[in-house]
């Protein structure tokens, strides 16, 4: 019997497994933007049908004949023809509140036969391959390792080959052809198991004698697959939301996810399971110690992306290392699904339900640690466990409540302040180390630097929500002079407490930046009709002037209601009587709009410090257009920390023959430091260089400049790579 042709199978379906999870949530994007809750609502749903499908493969092993089997999939295998290529459709997702569940519907709906029939394929292959007379049929799970290389092949093809080649109906084409060639390989599979079945009822002779399954052992195996597949999601939250919601950074984690299962199911595992479990206190110390610092950078999600890792290493090797004989081979794999549906369910459901912050992923890493050292008995060990993370946490606190005090004796130390600090970093770490030994006493230690570390974060916050699209938080700045409102990272809008500045736009909008400019008398003294993507805090409101109708589109209602809220901001009351908000992602929204119905369209979304890439697209550029009047413009606000984005901007004004202006604004110093201008890049496009003329002179404005080799970004296709700040 030819194990070529099994390993090929299960290859194949996991790839279409995983090519199928990108493609399908690429297509969810203009629909719902680009929150990281798209993605982790999208994964929770891939997980649940792939829980389905391991409990069918499973039901499938146990209950039914050999030819009952292949009749009742290949029945199943023909009825999810009929939802070939895969696609969405045209429904509109709810104007308010969260619609976690209607994706969930939406996907169901739309991909939910293709996917199950995909997810029991892997256990029921192998367990056919377990009851055949092949020598290697007692030890199957190394088939586990050639579907996971499928799974991990498809999940980086996609972003770096598929993606960039083909527009979205190209690959549902594409993959309706790869289910239908599987539907020919399941067949010749079951044909090869059938004749080389151990017996004539097709159960193995060794089953009576495989040893029986412990609640215990069900209960590991649930505990060792919830901790990677919670911590998969909460990574992935973690990277996306500062950089950008793309298939790119979507597929990292999972990808490294995949990776961990093909090493430890291999025949032999090439990283020894004892290297990864003596890392992982090593890498948890280093970010629990980062994150005390708020330390921003590309590199520090490199280093969360390592720890993932490693930690995903450890428990998976745990898994291995625990997985029963091939007569309990489908329900290892039904325990090890659920556990990981659970993981999803509880970050994209149940945690934006209890948490108001991101707490689910530090929660996770300080649960990691119980997968180092070994558990001892002993009564005063164990008060030890509790005491000494106690007493550090007690130290934090001291530190904090001293915080002023100590950063000016650093700062008047010069080097032997630093040399201090870099001491007292090193003996927290070194404590840290002391405590990996006793798994408890780590989990504590680690959980009170992350937890110290996030309170701080949230300390003094006015108020602090989350809902599908992000966490919000109003912040006091300035000794509580001004209002901050930060989605995740990121200030969105600043405004003033004092009454006399109520209609006095600061931050990104500040007179003196370029929405000033553009707005002031002399530039905008034809735009009647004014459209905005993203409301912020309604500063923008400020600039409407007698005459002009403004009109915000926002894909959160929670934004709006937090603009609204006159305890904290006072934009749209003072200014925005001529203005509207209405709910929705743009890309829907705009589509009601009537062509030519905007002079201006100000492109100002934002998800904390990334923008969604399908408002920046070839088709979304057109869009803009269509909207616009003959003589109107297009304002892009590109500020961010980690993308550069004006060459992306050059690159579709070339191709669509428009004309751009761009603006790096660095406030002076004096503006700066009182909080009232920010550092803000704008891009300005018009169909006629003429619009620009008025904002030429001065030197502020400065045409649009693109890089050479920048390639064009499409709904199918955006290169995030290219265009990150490496620093």
């Amino acid at each position: 019997m030819p194990t070529l042709l099994f390993a090929c199978t299960l290859f194949l379906s996991s790839a279409l497994l995983f090519a199928v999870q990108p493609m399908i949530s690429k297509m969810v994007l203009p629909l719902l933007g680009g929150s990281p809750g798209v993605w982790n609502a999208c994964m929770c749903f891939f997980q649940a049908g792939l829980l389905a499908g391991y409990a069918y493969a499973h039901l499938l092993a146990k209950r039914l004949a050999w030819t009952t089997q292949a009749a009742l999939h290949a029945s199943l295998l023909l009825l999810a023809f009929l939802f070939l290529p895969p696609a969405l459709g045209h429904a509109a997702p709810p104007a308010d509140g969260s619609p976690v569940w209607w994706l969930l519907g939406l996907l169901a709906f739309s991909v939910g036969l293709p996917f199950f029939v995909l997810s029991a394929t892997a256990p029921l292959v192998q367990h056919w391959f377990s009851r055949t007379r092949h020598p290697d049929a007692r030890n199957p799970y190394f088939l586990y390792a050639a579907s996971n290389a499928g799974s991990l092949l498809a999940l980086l093809g996609y972003p770096l080959v598929i993606e960039p080649q083909w527009d979205l109906g190209q690959q549902g084409l594409a993959w309706s052809a790869g289910f239908m060639l599987l539907g020919l390989a399941l067949a010749a599979c079951f044909a090869a198991a059938y004749r080389q079945r151990s017996d004539d009822n097709g159960a193995p002779a060794t089953e009576a004698e495989a040893p029986a399954v412990s609640g215990r052992l069900r209960l590991q195996w649930l505990a060792l697959s919830f901790l990677p597949s919670s911590l998969l999601l909460g990574v992935t939250t973690f990277i996306t939301t500062d950089l950008a919601s793309t298939p790119l950074l979507w597929v990292i984690p999972l990808a490294l996810y995949l990776t961990t299962f093909i090493l430890v199911f291999a025949r032999r595992p090439p990283l020894p399971h004892e290297w990864t479990r003596r890392a992982l206190p090593h890498l948890l110390i280093l970010i629990a110690l980062l994150s005390l610092l708020h330390i921003a950078s590309v590199w520090l999600l490199a280093l969360h992306l390592a720890g993932f890792f490693v930690i995903t290493m450890v428990s998976h090797g745990e898994l291995a290392a625990r997985r029963p004989p091939p007569a309990h081979l489908t329900e290892f794999y039904l325990y090890m699904s659920l556990g990981g549906v659970l993981g999803g369910i509880f970050n994209a459901l149940l945690a934006p339900a209890i948490f108001s912050g991101v707490y689910e992923y530090p929660l996770m890493l300080a649960a990691s640690c119980l997968l180092a050292g070994q558990a001892t008995a002993g009564r005063r060990a164990l008060a030890l466990d509790g005491l000494l993370p106690a007493l550090l946490l007690g130290a934090l606190v001291l530190l904090a409540l001293g915080s002023d005090a100590l950063r000016s004796l650093l700062a008047k130390g010069g080097q032997a302040g630093i040399v201090l600090a870099v001491l007292a970093f090193a003996g927290l770490a070194a404590l840290l180390l002391s405590f990996s030994s006793r798994p408890l006493r780590f989990a504590l230690g680690i959980a009170a630097c992350l937890g110290f570390a996030m309170v701080r974060q949230v300390q003094g916050a006015l108020e602090m929500e989350r809902s599908f699209f992000g966490i919000y938080k109003v912040i006091p700045v300035e000794e509580g002079r001004r209002t901050a409102l930060l989605h995740g990272t990121t200030v969105h809008g600043v405004a003033s407490r004092d009454p006399a500045h109520y209609r006095l736009p600061m931050s990104y909008y500040a007179p003196q930046g370029p929405f000033g400019q553009l707005l002031s008398a002399d530039a905008a003294g034809g735009l009647a009709r004014i459209g905005v993507v993203g409301l912020g805090v309604g500063a923008l409101s400020c600039y409407a002037r007698p005459g002009q109708a403004w009109t915000f589109h926002e894909i959160d209602p929670l934004v709006e209601r937090l603009a609204r809220d006159t305890r904290h901001f006072r934009y749209l009351e003072a200014c925005g009587q001529n203005t509207s908000v209405v709910i929705g992602d743009a890309r829907l929204t705009l589509e009601q709009v009537p062509d030519g119905g905007y002079d201006l369209l100000v492109l100002d979304a934002y998800s904390s410090d990334s923008i969604p890439l399908h408002l920046m697209s070839r088709e979304a550029l057109a869009l803009y257009l269509r909207k616009l009047s003959p003589q109107g413009l297009l304002a892009f606000h590109v500020t961010n920390r980690h993308l550069d984005l004006m060459p992306v901007l050059a690159r579709l004004a070339g191709d669509a023959g428009l004309a751009g202006l761009q603006q790096r604004f660095r406030p002076a110093d004096e503006l700066r430091r009182q909080g009232d201008a920010s550092a803000t890049d704008v891009v300005l496009l018009s169909r006629d260089p003429a619009n620009l003329a008025l904002l030429l002179p001065g030197g502020a404005w400065q045409p649009l400049e693109g890089v050479p080799g920048t390639p064009l970004w499409t709904d199918s296709y955006s290169n995030i790579l290219g265009v990150i700040r490496w620093r």
